[in-house]
C-alpha cells in the first residue's frame, strides 16, 4: 500500500519505468558481451604487443571468436571464402573435372566432408595436446588437427593446383573473416584478433607446403589485389560451380510465393562486383543490396545492444578429444549436420527411430541415417573419398 501511495503522491512520466528496465538490460548485456574481448586482450594483448605471439595463442584467439563472440558471421565468412574462389578459372576447372557436381548426394557429402576437415583445423589443438579439464598442467594427445591437414595435403597432391590459387585461398581465409565482422558482426575485429588469423593460417598454409607466403598482412593483401587483377575473369566453369553450389544450398528453401528465387536474388547480392562478373552473375537491383546489408545491419545492432552473449560453445566438431576404447575404430559424429544427415547416428529404439523419421517429415533433413550416409562416423584419416575432394570445397 506504502508503494502505491508513494507513486500516487510522487509524479512521474509513464515511460520512466519501461526505460530503466531496457536501460538495465541493455547495461547488464553490455557488461557480459565484452567480458571475452576483455579477455583475449588482457591475456594476450602482451604478447601481441611484444610480437611474442605464437601460433597455439592465435588459435585461442579465433576459436573464442569462432564459438562464442560471432559464431555465424565468422562461419558465413569462411563459407564466403571458399565461394569466392569459384571466381578464378583455375580453381573452378580442377572442381568441375571432378565431374562431383552431377547429383545432390554427392555435392552434400563434398560439402560435409570439407566442412568437418576445416572445422577440425580451426577447432582443434594444432599443438596435438589439449588440456586435460581438472587435471593442472597434463595435458592429452589430440593429432585430429594434424590429421586433417594431412588428409588434406594427401587429397590436395591428385591434383595440380598451382602455388598462388593456394595463396590466394588461403588469404581468403585470413582476411574475409575481419571483412564480414565489420560490415555485418556486432563489433569490428580488433588488430589483435585480425593478426591472430593472419598467424593462424600462415600456420597451416605451412603445414600444407604452400610456398612464398608474404610475411605481412599488408604485404599479402596487396598481393591478393593484384592477383584478383591478374586472375579474376569470367568463365564458363565459375558460373558451373558457383551455380551448382548455391542450388545446393538453397535447395530446402520452398518455392512458393517466390521465396527461393528471392533468397538467390539475395546470394548474388551479396556478392562483390568483381566477383559476380567473373561468376557470371546476372546484376542485381540496388535495393536487394540495401535491403540485405540494412537487414544484417539490424540484426548486428540488436546482437550488439540486446542480445547476451553465447553460453555455449558452437563448433562443427566435437572440442574434446573422443575416447575410444582398446581395439575399436575411431569414428567420429559432427556436431551438426547438413540436410543430407552425412554421419548421423541412427536414432535408438521406437522413439529415436520416429525422431528420425519425423525430422524428414518437418523437412529437417533429406532422409533418415543410413548406412548409405555413413551412420557410423567418420575417420579423419579416410574423411572424403579420392574423387569427392579436388580442392577446398564447402564449408557449413
Amino acid at each position: 500500500m506504502a508503494i502505491h501511495t508513494l507513486f500516487d503522491v510522487l509524479p512521474y512520466p509513464t515511460f520512466t519505468i519501461p526505460a530503466l528496465i531496457l536501460f538495465s538490460w541493455v547495461s547488464l548485456v553490455r557488461t557480459f558481451r565484452w567480458r571475452r574481448y576483455n579477455y583475449i586482450h588482457r591475456v594476450y594483448g602482451p604478447k601481441y604487443s611484444s610480437g611474442m605471439l605464437t601460433p597455439e595463442d592465435a588459435q585461442d584467439v579465433i576459436t573464442i571468436l569462432l564459438r562464442y563472440e560471432m559464431p555465424l558471421v565468422l562461419e558465413y565468412a569462411v563459407a564466403f571464402s571458399l565461394f569466392k574462389t569459384y571466381a578464378i578459372p583455375s580453381i573452378s576447372k580442377i572442381l568441375w573435372s571432378t565431374k562431383e557436381l552431377a547429383s545432390s548426394e554427392k555435392v552434400s557429402k563434398r560439402y560435409a566432408d570439407t566442412s568437418i576437415l576445416i572445422s577440425t583445423w580451426m577447432h582443434c589443438p594444432i599443438s596435438g595436446l589439449a588440456a586435460q579439464v581438472g587435471s593442472g598442467e597434463k595435458s592429452t594427445q589430440d593429432p585430429r588437427s594434424s590429421l586433417a591437414v594431412a588428409r588434406t595435403n594427401w587429397l590436395h597432391s591428385r591434383y595440380n593446383i598451382t602455388n598462388d590459387d593456394y595463396l590466394y585461398t588461403l588469404a581468403l581465409f585470413m582476411f574475409e573473416p575481419a571483412k564480414w565482422a565489420a560490415k555485418y558482426g556486432w563489433r569490428p575485429l580488433s588488430p589483435l584478433e585480425q593478426h591472430a588469423f593472419f598467424m593462424f593460417w600462415v600456420e597451416i598454409g605451412k603445414r600444407m607446403n604452400i610456398k612464398d607466403i608474404p610475411k605481412s598482412e599488408t604485404e599479402f593483401k596487396q598481393w591478393v589485389e593484384e592477383y584478383e587483377d591478374r586472375h579474376m575473369v569470367p568463365a564458363q566453369t565459375n558460373h558451373d560451380v558457383a551455380t551448382y553450389t548455391t542450388e545446393e544450398l538453397i535447395h530446402v528453401i520452398p518455392e512458393a510465393f517466390g521465396i527461393k528465387s528471392f533468397v538467390r536474388k539475395l546470394s548474388i547480392a551479396v556478392l562483390e562486383d568483381n566477383v559476380r562478373v567473373a561468376m557470371m552473375q546476372p546484376k542485381q537491383p540496388v535495393y536487394m543490396k540495401n535491403l540485405l546489408d540494412g537487414l544484417l545491419g539490424f540484426m548486428a545492432w540488436h546482437v550488439r545492444y540486446f542480445h547476451l552473449p553465447a553460453w555455449k560453445s558452437y563448433s562443427q566438431v566435437p572440442i574434446e578429444m573422443p575416447k575410444f576404447k582398446e581395439g575399436e575404430e575411431p569414428l567420429m559424429t559432427p556436431c551438426y549436420f547438413q540436410p543430407m544427415p552425412w554421419y548421423k547416428p541412427r536414432g535408438t529404439g521406437v522413439l529415436g527411430r520416429l525422431k528420425d523419421w519425423g525430422l524428414v517429415k518437418m523437412g529437417v533433413h533429406d532422409a533418415v541415417p543410413s548406412e548409405r550416409l555413413r551412420c557410423r562416423g567418420y575417420r579423419l584419416d579416410s574423411a572424403v573419398s579420392t574423387k569427392s575432394f579436388g580442392f577446398f570445397f564447402f564449408f557449413r
